[in-house]
């Protein structure tokens, strides 16, 4: 690494961990490669992606991250902590504070500012709000691997980590992909295969959207489909990141402190939740990731939970 490359190397570890990032990595700005492409449209072409239906929009802007922002030459990645010490079992640990998107959008529009003063160029910060395949570019940027279930697995901190995107016109070192040694975790464990309830996992680091608790509870509009167990999940689903025994040989990091958890959102209940006015609901998730939902999801994901019978009455 020339000594310019290693100025810019330790001006980007004080950006990004000033901004709060666990992980992070550089990747060329660049389309992503023909295999990867062949296996994604093979997923949605199989209809793996469900209530997902945006990931069929703007092939060529997920497959091109310099049609997101004319001459970006670079794409940085940082991975934040999202592992509470204390977890609900209705809704998913992300989800239990402010809302991530406007909280790590504001976190890495401070680390663009400090790329644009001491590089020059415009930068777009992506935070699940653009085309663009986070996990993709995180692998290609070095911050992890993916894991058996889908998510990207940080080294030392665990599946359990919220992504976001910086584009950048400036030219930066781009980080080495991690190798399969890297993450030994998954060579033959499947705990997270064998716990998730909807049997949403291939176990290969594919997912089922149509069965994922976490894309039915938030993302899904409408009805659920008939006979749809939500095994008690209000608000999203992370069962597969938190028996992860990559997170367990490890004690992450606490997530941001606008993420961790509200007492009134840790305390809901199905039950609580079936009976919300809208007053209630809004000041309760004012900000919150929940807020999406709208009184009328929630209260959709806790009524198909209070009202499904015991397991023992439905054989």
């Amino acid at each position: 690494m020339t000594a310019a490359h290693e100025a810019i190397h330790a001006m980007l570890r004080n950006l990004c961990r000033t901004a709060g990032a666990v992980a992070w990595g550089v990747a060329d700005a660049q389309p992503t490669d023909e295999a990867d492409a062949a296996l994604y449209a093979s997923w949605l072409s199989r209809g793996m992606h469900g209530p997902l239906a945006y990931m069929e929009r703007h092939p060529e802007l997920r497959r091109d991250p310099r049609l997101l922002l004319d001459g970006a030459r670079s794409v940085l990645v940082c991975a934040f902590s999202a592992r509470q010490r204390v977890h609900s079992p209705h809704i998913a640990d992300f989800a239990l504070g402010s809302d991530y998107h406007d909280v790590l959008r504001a976190r890495m529009r401070a680390v663009g500012q400090g790329i644009s003063d001491a590089l020059g160029g415009d930068t777009r910060v992506c935070v699940d709000s653009a085309p663009l395949r986070e996990r993709y570019w995180a692998v290609r940027a070095g911050v992890g691997r993916t894991g058996r279930n889908g998510r990207l697995m940080v080294p030392g901190i665990g599946s359990d980590v919220l992504l976001a995107v910086l584009l950048t016109q400036a030219q930066l070192p781009p980080s080495t992909p991690l190798q399969p040694a890297a993450m030994p975790e998954c060579r033959t464990c499947r705990r997270c295969v064998d716990a998730c309830p909807a049997g949403a996992l291939d176990g290969r680091g594919g997912v089922d959207a149509r069965r994922c608790l976490a894309c039915l509870t938030i993302e899904l509009r409408g009805p659920l489909p008939e006979g749809t167990d939500l095994h008690g999940r209000l608000a999203g689903c992370d069962i597969c990141a938190r028996v992860c025994p990559a997170a367990e040989a490890c004690r992450p990091p606490l997530p941001l402190p606008e993420l961790q958890p509200r007492p009134q959102v840790l305390a809901m209940t199905p039950a609580r939740a079936a009976e919300l006015t809208q007053a209630e609901f809004s000041a309760i998730f004012a900000g919150s990731p929940v807020k999406r939902l709208k009184l009328d999801g929630l209260q959709r994901n806790a009524r198909a939970i209070t009202q499904q019978k015991p397991k023992t009455q439905q054989q």
